[in-house]
């Protein structure tokens, strides 16, 4: 079956918009429907309003819990680029930490 991605997109529909670029350019892999069957996982995180940051890091630690072990846990989004060393310092669970301004290089 080769390579699996799970990608979660939270926030606004500019969000949706970065979400279909990174999914052109990880082509290759094969999307899953369950975090626990992915060897790949991008949460694209919203950090705007307080909801949207307690619903993104909900979502950071609930789908940590489902993913099987040795799969790369990525967030990106605004909440990762406003908050990134804080995040890095409260979330030991995530493997790699990107902003928005990376997405063109997500395949890296």
């Amino acid at each position: 079956m080769g390579k699996t991605l799970y990608l979660v997109s939270l926030g606004c529909t500019k969000n949706l918009v970065d979400s279909e670029i990174m999914l052109g350019k990880l082509h290759e892999y094969h999307v899953a429907d369950d975090p626990a069957e992915a060897d790949v996982i991008i949460i694209n995180t919203c950090g705007f309003i307080e909801a949207a940051k307690s619903e993104s890091i909900s979502e950071i630690l609930e789908v940590h819990r489902q993913r099987k072990k040795d799969s790369l846990l990525v967030v990106s989004g605004c909440l990762s680029e406003r908050y990134r060393k804080e995040l890095a310092e409260q979330l030991p669970e995530v493997d790699i930490f990107t902003g928005v301004g990376d997405y063109a290089r997500i395949d890296e």
